[in-house]
């Protein structure tokens, strides 16, 4: 048995077919070949068997026990030959890449379906692989565990570079869908949202980042009260939903998740308000950092992700607010 492997696939088909057909010349017609080569891979296998397989007789052969007994195991060699046989490699084309891309979860609801579109566009054949942005953003960027990320901060270094993609200049006050701060006809005031319970929702999970009415609370030595901080929109949601709390937002498609998928309404702040709580610096700033090696990622790629964030971003009340496609 240890010389088995000095057999090639074809001694063991010309040892299955003899098991089955019991001839060695319908064996010969089988593998369209001269019945002398049959004759040889049989005395080859048995040689390496060290044991008669089959026995002859007047009118054909007689299987051993031996060849009971490798026969099922022989049988499954040909059977594998014959599948990969039926393999085209040239049919399946050049392999996909993957493109792994940190993104905030609040600002990647529809990141991916944007990227899929304009990589069809393109005719570029990518797999993307959104993850959620952690502290350690920049060491993954550095071992190339990362081709790109958004971030809230700027990494420039030897190693990694940040273009600004856009600052945070308006927003949106999100609550309960019964509440009464939702019934005021006048436009929102600081007073009006410090009155009630607060929900800091970063949208990530760094623990750099500061809320912007935090920043201002502090600056201006006002007292906000803040009952929760949350970087999940099911949790805001569900914290909205069972509560008089309200959260400040600056994100379209996080706004639209929860309003279309729970009991929350949306209020957005008009520009004065907005200006005063961004007089400070509470402003989330979002980056697109990637490490300065990776030039191999290309250009479009880059600039969809730039007007995916920038089209997400609440605008100004006096702006046109249209979302990009």
């Amino acid at each position: 048995m240890k010389k088995l492997n000095a057999n090639s696939l074809f001694d063991i088909q010309v040892f299955v077919l003899l098991y089955e057909l019991l001839n060695a010349t319908a064996v010969s017609k089988a593998l369209g070949v001269p019945s002398s080569k049959v004759s040889r891979s049989l005395k080859s296998i048995r040689h390496s068997m060290n044991a008669p397989l089959f026995i002859r007789k007047q009118q054909g052969f007689e299987r051993s026990s031996l060849a009971d007994d490798i026969y099922p195991k022989m049988k499954k060699i040909v059977q594998l030959a014959k599948k990969c046989e039926s393999f085209d490699i040239h049919l399946e084309g050049p392999r996909k890449r993957e493109l792994i891309i940190a993104c905030p979860p609040t600002l990647s609801l529809n990141l991916l379906r944007h990227l899929q579109k304009r990589a069809a566009e393109e005719n570029d054949d990518f797999i993307f692989h959104i993850k959620s942005c952690h502290s350690n953003v920049g060491e993954l960027l550095k071992q190339q565990r990362l081709d790109i990320a958004v971030t809230y901060s700027a990494y420039n270094t030897e190693q990694l570079s940040s273009r600004l993609i856009v600052k945070s200049n308006a927003y949106v006050m999100v609550a309960s869908g019964q509440h009464s701060v939702l019934a005021l006809n006048e436009p929102l005031q600081l007073d009006n949202i410090f009155y009630y319970p607060y929900i800091s929702f970063a949208g990530n999970e760094q623990e750099d980042i500061t809320d912007p009415l935090e920043c201002y609370a502090l600056d201006c030595h006002r007292s906000l009260n803040v009952v929760a901080k949350v970087c999940l929109l099911a949790d805001l949601m569900i914290q909205l939903e069972s509560s008089n709390a309200i959260a400040l937002l600056c994100y379209r498609d996080a706004i639209e998740f929860l309003c279309q998928r729970g009991d929350i309404s949306a209020k957005q702040l008009d520009d004065s308000t907005c200006k005063l709580i961004n007089q400070r610096s509470g402003q989330y700033h979002h980056y697109i950092t990637q490490s300065r090696k990776n030039a191999d990622i290309p250009a479009w790629l880059i600039h969809e992700i730039q007007n995916y964030i920038k089209g997400n971003m609440v605008l100004p009340a006096g702006d046109i607010n249209e979302k990009t496609e």
